[in-house]
């Protein structure tokens, strides 16, 4: 993981990896812990959700698609087309294509006993 090192807009030095956006995120996460199924271009593979929000989600597959894969995110009756961000090892990140309504996020979260880690 390569670390930044720059000034803040308050001129305060700050720290940030290379997948975390500098900006603050526009929804807040949930953690969760679920099977899902991602279909792209490479096939269908089975990964885990381990974090969604309203604009993206957090999976585990091995091995994850590369970065700018599309790809078709299903859980049950919960479907939603994104792409590949990052990569790192088996981990990904996927930015859905439109933001999903909160009641989606809330209904996947209630399943997996969720965390907030906005």
């Amino acid at each position: 993981m390569v670390i930044q090192i720059g000034l803040t807009e308050t001129g305060q030095m700050g720290f940030a990896s290379q997948r975390e956006n500098v900006e603050i995120r526009r929804h807040g996460r949930h953690r969760i812990m679920l099977a899902a199924t991602f279909i792209s271009v490479h096939g269908e593979a089975p990964g885990v959700l381990l974090d969604v929000s309203r604009s993206g989600a957090m999976l585990s597959a091995s091995p994850p698609p590369p970065v700018g894969c599309k790809l078709l995110l299903e859980r049950q009756n919960f479907e939603v087309p994104g792409v590949v961000r990052w990569v790192d090892g088996n981990r990904f990140g996927v930015q859905f294509e439109y933001d999903i309504d909160e009641e989606a996020v809330m209904a996947l979260v209630s399943k997996s006993g969720p965390q907030n880690i906005n």
